[in-house]
């Protein structure tokens, strides 16, 4: 398999945060629960440029690289959360900030567009172990075993790497991210406008808070 992706320029520096919310807990919504005010400009940002895409504005979009070690320790409690609400949907956006994000991104997307979405917990199980157990980040020849081991042609994955619909994928979330100034990941963005990235308030200190803020955003006009 062979990869010929795209460098993308952008004025825009954005790598991994340590300010990810707690994972310690798996705490449930209690419903009755007194509902709880979030502040503009402390709790989540308004962005500039909206996301004008229909399932954007439905749900939640998350900024994040595979390679990341808080994206990684992020992805248990975004999958809690969505698992409590079943109804609220998840886009996914992967910039190419520099050739290894760009070599992520072709990864991440070749899966998308084949398909093979649902192979994309397997994928992050296999930057999280390959950095935990090798501290390095999978290459070709880790990929292509991950291909085999899930029977995936990698001819044809590598055809879809280098396409032009991964190319324009990534360009969307590079400009995206430039666009609204999202310096940072992994970032959660909430009905198409609503930002809440890695810094958070004091007074977010558990998957709880974390997830009344996101229902917060949710009913949010």
């Amino acid at each position: 398999m062979k990869f010929l992706y795209l460098l993308l320029p952008l004025a825009l520096l954005a790598a991994c945060s340590p300010q990810t919310p707690p994972v310690s807990e798996a705490l449930s919504a209690d419903a009755a629960t007194p509902a709880r005010i979030f502040t503009s400009g402390k709790h989540y940002q308004v962005l500039s440029k909206p996301l004008t895409e229909p399932a954007a504005q439905q749900g939640l979009t998350e900024y994040f690289w595979l390679g990341c070690p808080h994206c990684q320790n992020f992805e248990p409690l975004l999958k809690a959360y969505l698992a409590e609400r079943p109804q609220v949907s998840l886009l996914r956006r992967h910039p190419a900030l520099g050739e290894r994000w760009a070599f992520d991104a072709s990864v991440f997307y070749a899966l998308q567009l084949g398909g093979n979405a649902a192979l994309t917990d397997a994928l992050f199980t296999l930057y999280r172990d390959t950095r935990v157990e090798k501290n390095q980040l999978p290459d070709v020849a880790a990929i292509n075993v991950f291909l085999a081991q899930h029977q995936l042609d990698s001819g044809a994955f590598s055809e879809l790497a280098n396409s032009e619909q991964a190319r324009a994928l990534m360009e969307q979330a590079n400009r995206e991210m430039l666009d609204n100034r999202i310096q940072g990941v992994p970032a959660i963005v909430v009905k198409g406008k609503y930002l809440v990235g890695t810094e958070l308030p004091d007074d977010i200190q558990s998957n709880e808070d974390y997830f009344q803020l996101l229902d917060y955003l949710l009913q949010k006009d």
